[in-house]
């Protein structure tokens, strides 16, 4: 059986599997549906969900140009 994602259930190449699925031995992302991005921060162990962030007043902080 050629080793597939987790999540999406994409193939993926042997060697990408080996060196991305965690120490768990399966792979929870892959560049079919995940970014760049996202696969960096889940595999530093950080919440790779998108959080609107807010001042202390309860305001949406805006950044970089972004739309509040």
């Amino acid at each position: 059986m050629s080793p597939q994602c987790e999540n999406c259930g994409a193939h993926v190449s042997a060697e990408y599997h080996r060196v991305r699925s965690g120490n768990d031995g399966v792979l929870h992302g892959c560049p079919s549906c995940t970014s760049p991005a996202t696969r960096q921060r889940e595999a530093a162990g950080l919440e790779a969900d998108y959080k609107v962030r807010t001042d202390a007043e309860g305001r949406t902080v805006v950044d970089r140009g972004g739309e509040a």
